[in-house]
């Protein structure tokens, strides 16, 4: 009698006073029954079938393959674990130690950016985070080794946080293009202060942090934008005008055109022609000599302070 037969053996005995139990097991119909004699009678207290069991999916594979269980358990535990911990794996060019388990902020990017001696270009984007053109971007900047600065709509980055905390983690740098796209110069002083504000609240909820920099829809500014933000308003120099020719060698050559050394390229995340044409626009920029920063590394660079509420255009040398 195992023990699980005793068990029940002695639960049924405290219930009813049974003077004998007998339990036996039919192999034919794979049934276990369990009775309980009194005097000349038996009577049934129940019976199990294990037909069920035995033929579900679940209980075949745990027959067949006794370790999957332990697999998913070892796998699903090291997710929980490494989540809790903030714990993130990275693939490194160490021969030896191809993988890396530690904290995010532990996991330097590999860089092959040198800046000292270069001209030095900032590439910006606004209007996105974009669920289908903003993740192949930043494929092709980490692909490229070369970091950007988004001005990412509140709204659009309320809808896909995700996006927006990926190109923080990959060191791009997250600025505020406000909450709506509206012409903050043709609204009511409190409404533009309220877009600003709203958006600048988005940013602290997704990352913990306000964004780095403001960028006012179309450009357009006055007195009530510049005193109403809470960081430096950067504009661009080079505008390829991407969201209206939409065309791939059209936007390269304005911008090698306009380029020069502190540039500030305006580009849009949200049109596909305009990550298309980033490969080569980089390789382009780069052979002429120039070299990729982020708006904080180009200002750092220059030697430059920025004053909350000030508009810049570009860091030329």
């Amino acid at each position: 009698m195992n023990m699980l037969d005793k068990l029940f053996s002695r639960e049924i005995k405290r219930r009813t006073g049974a003077h004998a139990i007998n339990i036996y097991i039919s192999s034919n119909s794979n049934q276990r029954k369990r009775s309980r004699s009194i005097g000349k009678k038996t009577l049934d207290v129940t019976k199990i079938t294990t037909k069920n069991r035995q033929g579900s999916l679940l209980h075949r594979l745990d027959v067949r393959v006794p370790w999957l269980k332990l697999v998913a358990v070892v796998v699903i535990g090291t997710i929980i674990v490494l989540d809790l911990l903030d714990l993130t794996i990275s693939h490194t060019s160490d021969s030896v130690s191809p993988i890396k388990i530690a904290p995010m902020s532990h996991h330097a990017k590999v860089t092959t950016r040198t800046l000292e001696g270069k001209k030095l270009v900032a590439l910006t984007f606004d209007d996105g985070p974009s669920p289908t053109t903003t993740p192949r971007l930043l494929d092709l900047l980490t692909e490229k080794d070369a970091p950007a600065t988004f001005f990412m709509l509140g709204m659009m980055a309320q809808r896909y946080p995700d996006i927006v905390q990926r190109a923080a983690k990959d060191h791009h740098e997250i600025a505020s293009h406000t909450m709506y796209h509206q012409n903050l110069t043709n609204l009511p002083i409190a409404s533009a202060q309220s877009d600003i504000a709203e958006a600048n609240t988005t940013f602290i909820q997704i990352l913990g942090h306000g964004p780095a920099y403001n960028r006012p829809p179309y450009g357009n500014f006055n007195d009530v934008v510049t005193s109403s933000v809470n960081s430096p308003i950067i504009l661009w120099s080079v505008d390829p005008r991407d969201w209206q020719n939409q065309d791939v060698n059209t936007i390269i050559n304005i911008a090698m055109d306009q380029v020069h050394d502190g540039a500030i390229i305006l580009m849009h995340d949200i049109y596909p022609t305009s990550v298309d044409a980033v490969p080569t626009l980089i390789d382009a920029l780069r052979n002429s000599g120039y070299e990729f920063a982020t708006i904080s590394e180009l200002v750092t660079k220059r030697g430059i302070t920025l004053s909350v509420g000030g508009v810049y255009y570009d860091f030329r040398p």
